[in-house]
């Protein structure tokens, strides 16, 4: 018995969602960390669409996690990353940290301002702001800038 449509669909869409990483992968400038052994997306892109535009649930192990932003914030990489309060623009998806709030349906992201940084980590996957973006980090893979 052959692939019933939906199960094409499906496979079509897993498809397009790797080419579209690789695509970001290419057009992104990455900063290797070598303390934590990543690299990160130096800037924040796909502002104003939310999780849910970005199907970021299929993606979220590619996002930084609660204690990488703290340690990133903390460290002398936070000003090339804008996480040091120089830019109130640059805010980001992270993992959520919290099993049941991942349950019910709540997204994670990092904020930055002028006086102090936030983790939240119950805000709606609808929800899509003009300084909310998406920021990818990957384990060390290439010599990269930093």
């Amino acid at each position: 018995m052959g692939k019933s449509i939906q199960q094409e669909i499906e496979e079509t869409e897993k498809k397009l969602l790797e080419l579209r990483r690789k695509a970001e992968e290419n057009k992104s400038e990455w900063l290797l960390i070598p303390e934590l052994k990543i690299e990160v997306e130096i800037n924040v892109h796909d502002k104003d669409k939310s999780w849910d535009d970005l199907k970021l649930t299929d993606r979220e192990k590619d996002l930084l996690t609660a204690e990488q932003c703290i340690w990133l914030a903390n460290s002398k990489y936070a000003k090339e990353l804008k996480m040091d309060g120089s830019s109130s623009t640059d805010d980001f998806f992270i993992q959520q940290l919290f099993n049941f709030n991942r349950k019910n349906g709540y997204i994670a992201r990092f904020d930055t301002y002028s006086d102090y940084a936030d983790l939240n980590c119950d805000w709606d996957s609808g929800y899509s702001g003009s300084s909310l973006g998406v920021r990818f980090c990957r384990k060390k893979i290439s010599k990269s800038k930093g």
